[in-house]
């Protein structure tokens, strides 16, 4: 089952990353979106996508996840084929956060698929190829977005609903429920252990809220960083924007061959000091070098805090989809909150791209926020006490 919710993975990801990164750049291009209009339909696909994640465990128990997942593709693809018809920007609104909805409450099922049934040792690998399947996807599904909305705007939508249909025939192949390891089984982490590795999840959870709400203020900005300081239309842009996502697929890479971060501090540390380093260079960089180094800083903490919180969560709470649903939620979160505070920059200081102080009024406080949180989680995962795989 493994291959195919990989493959399910590798394609639905392709898809997704495809209009939710591309849409900001067609929203610019086709429709005049102003920077506040791109950061508002961003900040709805966000809170939509918080709903969505966290009532997927219970729609999902209810009706079964593969029939909840089927769901979930066919309403894709209804909203893809409305998109193609290039509504105006009232029904781009609201067709943007209905697929924010049916977004967040997927990916806890696939993700729960992906590591249903398996230990601790066994999860490493399959959280490591569900990762490195979905990251690989986005990369090249970013850098075509941008070639597509310049070739023929329609297509951005109508790939995307062309890849689910196939889909929805390799859903059929799946059980109609995930078997979840036994609660009491040897190879569960014994309730010493759950202490360290819970301590260890939250604080992978503050740095990956802190990444994808940096990520979702960036994501609507890119396209005026790029156009209006480094001149480049949305095709070279769209590509070189994706260097964020390919470093991130290289980090997963690492992780997924070398388990030795599992369980230390270290790796989490990291991610708190790359994190804003990365993030400031990539927004307010006067040049074309800056803002790419940034990108790769930035692309590496991501993948860092996300490959630790969704490992950990799949661990503690044994590959349930009510965990999927708690890590897509702070995903989800992030998708709310960073394009809020780009509101707040262009509200107090007419423009968070081009004001350095502004940017540091507005985004300041949450990095200690994230930081200090991740921090202060860390006090539970004392050194001496790691969690060993059984043999």
């Amino acid at each position: 089952m493994l291959r195919l919710i990989i493959l399910i993975t590798l394609l639905e990801s392709f898809v997704s990353a495809m209009v939710e990164r591309g849409i900001s750049f067609y929203a610019e291009h086709e429709l005049g979106f102003t920077q506040t209009q791109n950061l508002s339909l961003s900040l709805l696909f966000g809170a939509a996508y918080v709903i969505g994640a966290l009532a997927s465990h219970r729609a999902s128990h209810k009706l079964g996840e593969r029939f909840w997942l089927l769901g979930m593709v066919l309403l894709h693809i209804a909203l893809h084929l409305l998109l193609a018809l290039e509504p105006g920007m009232t029904a781009v609104f609201i067709l943007t956060t209905v697929l924010g909805a049916s977004s967040g409450s997927k990916w806890p099922v696939v993700e729960s698929y992906a590591t249903a049934g398996m230990t601790p040792r066994a999860s490493v690998g399959a959280v490591g190829y569900f990762n490195i399947a979905w990251s690989s996807a986005v990369v090249p599904a970013v850098a075509f977005s941008g070639m597509l909305i310049e070739a023929w705007p329609p297509s951005l939508f109508l790939a995307p609903a062309v890849i689910n249909a196939l889909v929805i025939v390799l859903i059929f192949a799946l059980p109609r429920q995930p078997v979840h390891l036994a609660h009491d089984h040897p190879d569960r982490p014994n309730p010493r252990h759950v202490i360290r590795l819970k301590s260890l999840l939250a604080s992978s959870r503050w740095s990956m809220f802190g990444s994808y709400t940096l990520l979702f203020l960036l994501a609507p900005l890119l396209p005026y960083i790029f156009r209006d300081r480094l001149t480049f239309g949305p095709g070279p842009a769209t590509a070189m924007v994706a260097l964020i996502d390919l470093t991130r697929f290289a980090t997963f890479v690492v992780m997924q061959r070398y388990i030795g971060w599992h369980g230390k501090r270290s790796v989490l540390l990291w991610t708190i000091a790359l994190m804003p380093v990365g993030f400031l260079m990539t927004l307010i960089g006067g040049d074309l070098a800056t803002v790419l180094i940034g990108e790769v800083l930035f692309g590496v903490a991501a993948g860092l805090t996300y490959y630790a919180a969704l490992y950990y969560a799949m661990v503690v709470q044994n590959a349930a989809v009510e965990a999927g649903g708690a890590h897509e939620g702070f995903i989800g979160f992030g998708f709310v909150v960073g394009p809020a505070i780009g509101l707040a920059g262009i509200f107090f200081g007419g423009g968070a791209i081009n004001n350095p102080s502004t940017l540091a009024l507005t985004t300041a406080p949450f990095l200690i926020l994230c930081a200090g949180g991740a921090l202060w989680s860390l006090r539970g995962a004392r050194d001496g006490d790691h969690f060993h795989f059984p043999d």
